[in-house]
């Protein structure tokens, strides 16, 4: 084996290439196994924050609703007419907070992002060494 990295051939230099590519791969997906365990502890995170919010607020939405009914019944409209306005109410604030919770686990808030970026630039890199 020649004494100085200058005096290398073409196969050293094609296996340090080598060598070094697979350690970036092995190095890339230990990142993104990484990202990815973070981003399953945030789903669980936010699955039972989400579970956790509607078991607590069920029971005053409720309340809240049956004394919206009671208020309007005091306004003068009928029993079934503001059992109606508030069943409609309650259905609105279960859509927004429904949406809220879809929002959080949307494939692309999960997506692991610095990864992907850093394969990238990697990627670039590569074929800029080739050129």
């Amino acid at each position: 084996m020649p004494s100085s990295p200058d005096q290398r051939t073409v196969s050293e230099l094609v296996g340090e290439a080598v060598d070094q590519f697979t350690k970036l791969i092995h190095n890339e997906m230990a990142i993104a196994r990484a990202e990815l365990k973070a981003k399953t502890n945030e789903v669980a995170l936010g699955i039972g924050l989400l579970i956790g919010g509607a078991l607590l607020l069920i029971p005053a939405i409720v309340l809240l609703l049956m004394a919206l009914a009671a208020w309007l019944v005091e306004l003068g409209l009928s029993n079934s007419v503001a059992s109606l306005i508030a069943g409609v109410v309650g259905l609105l604030i279960s859509a927004i907070l429904a949406f809220v919770g879809k929002s959080k686990l949307s494939a692309n808030n999960l997506k692991p992002k610095r990864t992907l970026n850093e394969i990238d630039r990697d990627i670039s890199a590569a074929k800029e060494t080739q050129r």
